[in-house]
């Protein structure tokens, strides 16, 4: 094989096991491989029809990345983050994304709500149909539009940072009975603060969003 395309190889490797890394990621946040299941490599290879060569790649990546643990001589496993951890992330998130309400009010317009609204509406949608990955993906859709309402990028990138570091090990967001129904309430509850100006109203409803987990995890 020639050096073009042995390059050419590379790059077609790399760019499968980005989309298959995402793909896991997805599944990860969706409920398909929840907290602490275990990632084997010639399933993952038959159900997403690529080369163990690929799956191993994604799944180093991911364990660098710490989304996932590699223990010795078993394979990989679906990282869980410890209370701790998932305390810190959400004071974190909710220093930053308590800040950003104001910016947000102050800055939004009706051409960036849009992808806010749709969003929302695909969340609800996801839910009644029970799809995990449709809903991971339009929660995911749906925070990102709100982060971009603040007008400042790197704002944006820290918090949607901060946000993907605790969906990564937390398995999926809405556990138990109710969970869903409240965050479709609390979605929409977002969207009439902002249009109604109403800068407490928004921080309210982030901090009982961004917290529902510990009333989950104390019952």
């Amino acid at each position: 094989m020639d050096q073009a395309s042995v390059r050419q190889e590379t790059a077609r490797q790399e760019k499968d096991q980005s989309w298959l890394q995402e793909q896991l990621r997805i599944g990860m946040g969706g409920g398909r491989f929840p907290a602490d299941s275990w990632l084997r490599q010639d399933a993952l290879a038959e159900l997403y029809g690529v080369s163990r060569f690929v799956v191993r790649g994604a799944l180093e990546r991911l364990s660098e990345a710490e989304a996932i643990e590699h223990v010795p001589h078993r394979g990989y496993r679906v990282r869980r983050w410890s209370h701790q951890e998932r305390l810190e992330l959400t004071e974190a998130r909710l220093v930053v994304e308590l800040a950003m309400a104001p910016l947000m009010m102050a800055r939004r317009t009706e051409s960036l709500m849009e992808p806010v609204r749709q969003a929302c509406a695909q969340f609800e949608d996801a839910a009644s149909e029970g799809d995990g990955e449709a809903m991971f993906l339009s929660n995911h859709a749906f925070h990102r539009a709100l982060a971009v309402l603040a007008g400042n990028r790197q704002l944006a990138d820290q918090v949607n940072w901060l946000r993907e570091q605790g969906m990564r090990g937390a398995g999926p967001g809405w556990p138990k009975a109710g969970g869903v129904e409240r965050s479709i309430r609390e979605h929409y509850a977002m969207v009439e603060a902002i249009d109604a100006g109403d800068v407490l109203g928004l921080q309210g409803v982030v901090q009982r969003h961004l917290t529902a987990w510990q009333e989950r995890f104390d019952r």
